[in-house]
């Protein structure tokens, strides 16, 4: 089974085929002779050096060290140094051209994991770098002790005043045994002209088929677009013998979003392995097959696998971060164990607990690969040890964590880094869901672990649950009243004691109270949740998403008490939700993908002091964009707006909170029995992996032309899922440029949760569960 990391098809990657565009043509910035246009900025220094270079007789050398040690590490984690080479320009005009290239080579002796950041300065109306918008830095790994060529394309940025381009190292520190001072050598920095990808709009990316890249489900809709002037019959070949199964005209599809053909090809329902071929154009192949997302459940668990902190990663890193504590009241713990979270290793009990709960469930749900279910036990158990070696007992846990850089593993030496326990009803009804799955799935085959797990779910709910008694108004919230539902659910799973039964029920009347049940307005669909039962803000989400919450646990609830006297409304609830997710997806037609979530221009309704109190908006510059952002979604009248991407600030990408919604959709259809339902979330999945704009698979390592994501620490992770497609500023558009940047690009597990949770449910309903 697997217990090392998947090997990455460099040839799929778009990287692979960026590098492979033809030039237009080009324009020498610097050959790195000379260093009267250079400048240096922070640790370490610069110079040129005739030990190797592209061409020419020198290149560009940057050394650092590998940590500056500074009081303000401990409770921070994130690393406070940097070194930076900048090349000045006198405002140039660079509008002509798209694309940076040029040459590093990088020397890090032990070092597994190499990265550097390239940053584009411009001074014109647009300023560069924008770290809200995350437009004009691009991180790029590098193989060590080679030249390696790397090109950024840049046609999404403003470049009429150009001034600087700068190549940064961060001081992220090493492992034991590796090197404590690097070395990078640049030369050649080119300015090109090529075709450059697609990069935001609605409309299919020049000259490709937006198709799935995994494939299709043999019984459900099958669809893929192309630009409306592309004509003709389109076929679809056999890849086994060439064959031609079906030769169909396109369908002429106007929208919202523009014009489009569609290609639809649902008859053909044998399973194989195809392609599509419309005129010139033709994909690589592609499944239609029952067991079509199989493999992606297998890469998942790969990025989990590579994702273990305080575990020998082979490749990626030894044994980390045993030198992180999380201290209370006179007590430590080393929180090292469990996964790291993101690009930059951060650590959240939520995040943990949710992937550990997703797994065991999954594992569950299936009935024909003994194998792939022993494996997710497996990696969930490894998630499982730390939830449970983090919490102190009293309710006061490690909540959450960043760790953004490496460390001597020594407690006691300066780089250690600390931080304080924390009480959170939401992080401790997480970590129960988790404890108590745990206890049921280890109940026969490791009792002493499901007696630890179970003792700990119950501590845990009760902490949970005197903390929202205590706080009076707070269980009238639709997201921390699903927790309990789920929690208090969970241990009634696990423990048959009515008790928590009756809590789940009573709690299930507060989210039934968050729900709209009337249009507010003609237009306006019934069936969303407010954020509480006062109705005066509508639930959305802008990073990490968690629309399933309340749909799960009505749907759990359903089954586990089928002769409750409300039964009735919570299945009503489930179907109003499940009715207004169909009418979202009509917003993004003809992807259907579901449109995230209505507004209100009540929400900004107050004084600035208020808005921030409520935690709406940070400053005056928020609100402004806030209320940009709502006003650029869609009118539907008294006030109501839809936003096919959510309304956000710096923390940007919608395939968090895509498959939370997806989550939901593959809930309500298990219960409701729907397969229109069911063929919604596919195509929420054939969004992300391929039928989408750009024409790009978002799972690295699944389909073709996956884009770099941001996993500086852990380098290019089959499996992994970045946040997700962006807007640019107020726009309402997708937008994915070939920079690579957090956070829309970046590797977080919340989206890896969510298709695992969507799997199971995928399962239940091919075994007709």
């Amino acid at each position: 089974m697997l217990r090392r990391p998947m090997n990455i098809h460099k040839e799929e990657t778009a990287e692979y085929r960026h590098l492979r565009k033809p030039v237009i043509q080009s324009r020498l910035l610097d050959d790195m002779e000379s260093l009267t246009t250079w400048s240096h900025e922070g640790e370490g220094g610069m110079s040129l050096t005739g030990e190797r270079c592209v061409q020419g007789s020198h290149s560009l050398r940057i050394v650092s060290p590998t940590m500056i040690v500074t009081d303000t590490l401990r409770g921070s984690g994130r690393p406070p140094g940097k070194c930076e080479a900048k090349r000045l320009f006198r405002g140039e005009d660079w509008s002509e051209w798209n694309r940076l290239s040029f040459w590093v080579y990088p020397t890090l002796p032990g070092m597994k994991k190499i990265s550097l950041l390239v940053m584009l300065e411009n001074s014109g109306e647009e300023k560069l770098p924008n770290w809200i918008l995350k437009d004009g830095a691009h991180f790029f790994m590098l193989e060590p002790d080679r030249w390696n060529h790397i090109v950024w394309e840049i046609p999404h940025l403003a470049r009429d005043k150009v001034t600087g381009v700068s190549f940064v190292y961060r001081t992220q520190g090493n492992e034991p045994g590796a090197c404590e001072e690097v070395c990078y050598d640049i030369d050649q920095l080119e300015l090109q002209q090529v075709e450059p990808d697609h990069f935001e709009g609605w409309e299919v990316a020049a000259g490709r088929i937006s198709y799935s890249h995994s494939g299709y489900h043999p019984d459900f809709p099958k669809t893929a677009l192309v630009r409306p002037d592309v004509t003709g019959p389109f076929q679809v070949i056999h890849c086994s013998d060439g064959t031609v199964v079906m030769e169909k005209a396109t369908e002429l599809v106007e929208s919202l979003n523009g014009a489009f053909r569609r290609l639809t090809f649902t008859e053909v329902t044998t399973t194989g392995q195809y392609k599509l071929k419309l005129g010139d154009i033709e994909t690589p192949p592609f499944l239609i097959d029952s067991m079509v997302w199989r493999d992606s459940i297998w890469k998942t668990i790969n990025f989990f696998f590579c994702q273990r902190c305080g575990f020998e990663v082979e490749g990626v890193h030894g044994i980390c971060h045993s030198d992180w504590l999380c201290e209370h009241e006179g007590k430590s713990i080393v929180i090292n164990g469990g996964w790291h979270d993101a690009g930059d290793l951060s650590q959240a009990l939520v995040n943990t607990a949710d992937a550990v709960t997703a797994m065991l469930q999954l594992a569950e749900s299936l009935t024909n690969s003994d194998e792939l279910r022993d494996r997710l036990i497996e990696e969930a158990r490894w998630g499982l040890q730390w939830v449970l070696k983090t919490r102190f007992g009293d309710g006061y846990r490690s909540v959450w964590a960043v760790m953004d850089f490496w460390t001597d593993g020594i407690i006691g030496t300066k780089d250690d880094v600390a931080f304080a326990a924390r009480r959170e009803a939401r992080a401790n009804l997480s970590a129960a869901i988790a404890e108590a799955e745990a206890a049921r799935t280890f109940r026969h085959t490791n009792p002493l672990l499901a007696m630890h797990a179970l003792t700990a779910a119950r501590s845990d709910f009760a902490s949970a649950l005197s903390d929202i008694q205590t706080q009076g108004s707070g269980d009238r919230g639709v997201q921390l009243a699903s927790c309990v539902i789920l929690a208090a659910a969970a241990l009634y799973e696990a423990t048959d004691e009515h008790e928590y039964a009756d809590i789940a029920a009573r709690f299930a009347e507060n989210v039934i109270r968050c729900q709209s049940k009337e249009r507010p307005a003609p237009r306006v669909p019934a069936g969303f949740f407010y954020s509480d039962e006062t109705h005066t803000r509508i639930l959305h989400y802008s990073h990490q998403g968690y629309e399933h919450l309340p749909i799960n646990g009505l749907v759990k609830l359903c089954r586990l008490l089928p002769d409750h006297p409300d039964r009735g409304s919570w299945h009503s609830c489930v179907a109003q939700h499940a009715a207004y997710q169909k009418e979202l997806a009509a917003y993004t037609e003809p992807y259907g993908m579901l449109a995230n979530s209505m507004y209100q221009a009540a929400e900004l309704v107050g004084t600035l002091e208020e808005l921030i109190e409520k935690r709406i908006v940070k400053d005056a510059d928020q609100l402004a964009s806030y209320r940009a952002q709502i006003e650029n979604g869609i009118p539907l009248g008294e006030g109501f707006y839809v936003r096919r991407f959510p309304v956000w600030y710096d923390f940007r990408g919608n395939t968090g909170t895509l498959l939370s919604q997806t989550k939901a959709l593959t809930a309500a259809a298990t219960l409701l029995n729907d397969p229109e339902l069911l063929a919604l979330a596919y195509r929420q999945l054939e969004w992300v992996v391929g039928l989408n704009p750009f024409c790009q698979s978002q799972m690295y390592g699944e389909g073709h032309d996956y884009a770099a994501q941001y996993t500086v620490m852990s380098g290019d992770i089959v499996g992994s899922l970045p946040v997700g497609i962006e807007t640019k500023g107020v726009k309402d558009v997708p937008y994915w440029p070939s920079q690579n940047c957090f956070n829309y690009k970046e590797v977080w597990v919340h989206p890896s949760i969510h298709w695992l949770a969507v799997m199971s449910d995928l399962e239940r309903a091919n075994n007709g569960v």
